[in-house]
């Protein structure tokens, strides 16, 4: 009997921009009540992220940053579903065909009586039928079902994995979300157990030619759709020499590595203490995420003005991962309107022993990411794009941004003398 060949499959995702202007995107821990923790997208209204200047959206002046989605399909035959993906989460959540909530209603249900291939989830003893999840201020409760969940309507790439089926869905954030439901793309540590892990059944499946993916995100001049690779380097998007990096930790789940400080045009910012930072590549994320301050000093640092008065002045902002500083520009992490603006940063509250950096939107425009489970590594490459703002060729922006040394000591560095 022949073994059934691996794929390789390149998904085009699109930005979605969310749907309520009075909005504050926040990315929270998500806490399971009754297991262990999983984490997901919040869109949180009517509160500030961090101080004076934050990614407030609470105007109809600044939308929300976007989240990358494309379709999912689930069960047999097959139901395509939006989703955003999210390697920050590590849970596929859908809306049931039982949900009665008011943010259901503008979903479209998962359905798992019309599915030939769903099956029973088999609990512990101690195991509820339901779960509910604490996201930021609202809440999911959901019972488990296992289906057949596939990338591609024509059976590619496919896995039966265990869903979450909401039955009862809060308005906040849920009604904000111009999708159905979530796909996570985190590491087992992020699933409320092994069999909900997507990407781990794809791999035990043997789907994937390579275990690893990559993620390219489109801006506007590129004039064509973001892209997820499952199973291969998105060769044709790579500006520069990949750096590989070991993922610090699997135990929190994240695709997180660590970090040596923050720059303004290269020059050390010390927000990351003794020990360094953490920082999580995260797709769920439309902005950079931070503790509360290690945002305060970023934004200090830059002085973003409102009026956009200094614009044109505003510093690159730097990530120094594995020696290399990688560096985002202002028209990554500040959204420029009609109406002012906007610096694209959040405060962010989540438990860890060294300050978490969440790289969303913003980074993952200029750098692409490769999520790489064999070795349990990321990888960044200078992400390749048309008619650049800045009027360079992609060769000298990847040279101009990607620099090897950074000014000043690090507060490890003077912790050492």
């Amino acid at each position: 009997m022949m073994a059934r060949p691996c794929s390789i499959l390149l998904l085009s995702v699109l930005l979605a921009y969310g749907q309520l202007a009075a909005a504050t995107l926040r990315k929270t821990h998500e806490r399971h009540l009754q297991t262990r923790p999983v984490s997901m997208l919040e869109l949180k209204s009517g509160r500030q992220a961090a101080a004076s200047s934050s990614v407030s959206a609470g105007s109809q002046k600044n939308p929300p940053p976007p989240a990358i989605f494309g379709s999912v399909y689930v069960g047999m035959p097959a139901q395509e579903l939006k989703v955003v993906f999210d390697t920050g989460a590590g849970n596929i959540i859908l809306p049931g065909k039982k949900c009665a909530s008011i943010a259901c209603m503008s979903k479209k249900p998962y359905d798992k009586l019309l599915s030939t291939a769903t099956q029973k989830v088999m609990l512990d003893l101690d195991e509820a039928e339901t779960v509910t999840l604490e996201v930021g201020s609202g809440s999911v409760t959901a019972g488990r079902t296992s289906d057949k969940v596939c990338l591609g309507p024509q059976e590619t790439l496919c896995a039966q994995t265990s869903i979450l089926e909401a039955t009862e869905m809060s308005m906040t954030p849920f009604s904000l979300y111009p999708y159905d439901g979530v796909i996570g793309l985190g590491m087992p540590g992020l699933s409320l157990a092994k069999e909900y892990n997507f990407m781990g059944n794809l791999a035990e499946a043997k789907e994937l030619q390579t275990d690893r993916f990559g993620v390219w995100i489109a801006m506007q001049t590129d004039l064509v759709d973001s892209e997820i690779t499952f199973g291969a380097l998105p060769e044709e998007r790579l500006g520069s020499d990949i750096l590989w990096l070991p993922l610090s930790t699997t135990k929190t789940g994240y695709w997180q590595v660590s970090m040596t400080d923050i720059t303004a045009n290269l020059v050390r910012l010390g927000l990351c203490g003794r020990t360094g930072c953490q920082a999580a590549f995260d797709t769920g994320t439309g902005v950079i995420g931070g503790p509360p301050g290690v945002i305060n000093g970023i934004l200090a640092a830059l002085n973003i003005l409102e009026d956009c008065t200094n614009y044109d002045h505003l510093p690159a902002l730097g990530f120094e991962l594995g020696g290399v500083t990688m560096n985002i520009e202002k028209t990554e992490y500040v959204q420029r309107t009609t109406e002012g603006c906007f610096p694209q940063f959040a405060a962010v509250d989540m438990p860890a022993d060294e300050p978490m950096i969440l790289l969303g939107t913003p980074f993952l425009t200029r750098y692409v990411t490769i999520y790489d489970r064999v070795f349990l590594r990321m990888g960044l490459s200078y992400a390749r794009h048309k008619n650049l703002p800045t009027g360079e060729t992609n060769e000298e922006a990847a040279k101009r941004l990607m620099a090897r040394q950074a000014v000043g000591k690090s507060a490890a560095d003077e912790a050492e003398e």
